[in-house]
């Protein structure tokens, strides 16, 4: 038994940090109220302890969208009124009233032989008039570099 304790010692003596506490997050099958009482059974043990604002903040950044975007809109200023918050989001996403954006796996597909991206064939953009300098074209005027520039004096 001693030897069992002297290796695990450590795991004693690690306790959670600010840190450790905003890289949580919850489940995907874990309800609001299981993921808040076990987020908040880790902060009770942050040295030194959390002020209530501070654990309201640090619980409504741990969340993605589009239980983020609501807690932090909230003004509420004790973790009990931030859990309520959340589990009237996630209410509102069990019953269709708030769209929770689908996890992006990347890009899968094919790009079209005209895509933007192709390069291979020049530009194939829309030509726009010449008279509108803030749009690029192919026609380049000439320039004279070789005379010295005044604001009074005209190209020719």
């Amino acid at each position: 038994m001693e030897a069992f304790l002297k290796q695990y010692k450590f795991n004693l003596e690690i306790s959670p940090d600010r840190t450790s506490l905003m890289s949580m997050e919850k489940r995907s099958q874990e309800s609001v109220r299981a993921y808040a009482q076990r987020w908040r059974d880790e902060a009770m043990h942050v040295q030194p302890p959390l002020i209530e604002i501070e654990m309201v903040t640090l619980f409504a950044n741990t969340f993605k969208a589009p239980y983020y975007e609501y807690l932090m809109g909230s003004s509420s200023q004790h973790f009990y009124d931030a859990v309520r918050i959340a589990e009237r989001i996630e209410q509102g996403i069990k019953a269709g009233r708030i769209v929770e954006p689908l996890e992006k796996k990347g890009f899968i597909g094919r790009k079209m032989e005209g895509d933007v991206n192709n390069l291979e064939g020049g530009y194939k953009g829309k030509r726009v008039d010449s008279h509108n300098p803030q749009v690029p074209t192919s026609h380049v005027a000439h320039v004279n570099f070789s005379k010295s520039f005044s604001p009074n004096q005209t190209n020719n």
